[in-house]
């Protein structure tokens, strides 16, 4: 049988909160003598901010600190704690102080994003993130965040730049592929997206003659593209090489190819697709 001790160890190993059970366990843990008891004290205190229970995290907090006095996980349970009492700007004056002797302190760096966030407008918390990224490049949850903000301050380049990064660091994820074929999309660069989402379609469907993928993001994508290069032809801008162009009746192929492929997808949405895509077979 597990015993409490064990228990709560276990969860601090996976990072799994369990937040109303360390409350109700940890104290019965820290009755006896232990050899993990300031890892239990501050296994509690994450666990009674998450549920509100602020003067019990206050308790335990300044026993924390009367035995490690000058330590960083200390002074970020307290920005913690300030956070859970809506004093952001407090909490990033301690995250920055932590940060100021340590640069290299993750959770400092990652709370501080999570403050900035909060609290300031998107061009402000970019660099904060930059900074982070500088520390921690091989972080792919960063640079799809960054991402994200450069789309949201409309800076597409920017962030098509932080989506090669991931997936640099994330070669198999075709889901970051297909983002990134929506961001050149978005930018007006069909070529570019077109390479996107045929890219994220051959990562999905594996080798030739397996079944149809279940995601039909990257198959909108290659139709989407498709239709608006054969609506506009030569007139686009794209950093695609002209070696590399697809030709009109390719992307024909490629037209009635997504067509198929999308009719061929079960799902809940089946109807709809067929009758958006049902009735231009029909006009074909």
């Amino acid at each position: 049988m597990v015993s409490d001790a064990e228990r709560l160890a276990q969860w601090r190993t996976i990072g799994s909160r369990h937040s109303e059970e360390v409350i109700e366990i940890a104290p019965r843990v820290l009755a006896r003598s232990t050899d993990q008891e300031w890892a239990v004290r501050e296994q509690l205190v994450i666990a009674a901010l998450d549920v509100g229970r602020i003067e019990l995290a206050s308790e335990q907090i300044d026993i924390l600190e009367k035995k490690f006095p000058a330590s960083p996980r200390v002074l970020l349970l307290k920005g913690l704690r300030l956070e859970a009492e809506d004093q952001p700007v407090a909490a990033k004056k301690v995250y920055m102080a932590v940060l100021a002797t340590d640069e290299t302190n993750v959770t400092a760096h990652q709370r501080l994003i999570a403050v900035s966030l909060s609290t300031t407008d998107v061009p402000t918390t970019i660099p904060v993130l930059l900074t982070y990224l500088d520390n921690f490049y091989s972080d792919p949850s960063a640079w799809s965040l960054l991402a994200d903000l450069y789309c949201r301050v409309q800076m597409y380049a920017q962030a098509l730049t932080a989506m090669g990064h991931l997936m640099l660091l994330q070669s198999w994820d075709s889901n970051a592929v297909t983002k990134a074929g929506e961001i050149a999309y978005t930018m007006k660069d069909y070529p570019l997206s077109l390479k996107y989402f045929l890219r994220a379609v051959e990562m999905e469907n594996g080798p030739r003659g397996s079944a149809p993928s279940e995601s039909t993001k990257a198959w909108w994508g290659v139709k989407q593209c498709a239709g608006k290069l054969l609506e506009e032809g030569e007139t686009l801008t794209t950093v695609v090489p002209d070696s590399m162009s697809t030709t009109p009746d390719q992307l024909k192929a490629l037209d009635l190819l997504a067509t198929e492929r999308l009719l061929a997808i079960g799902g809940n949405d089946m109807e709809s697709r067929r009758k958006i895509l049902g009735e231009e077979i029909i006009v074909r």
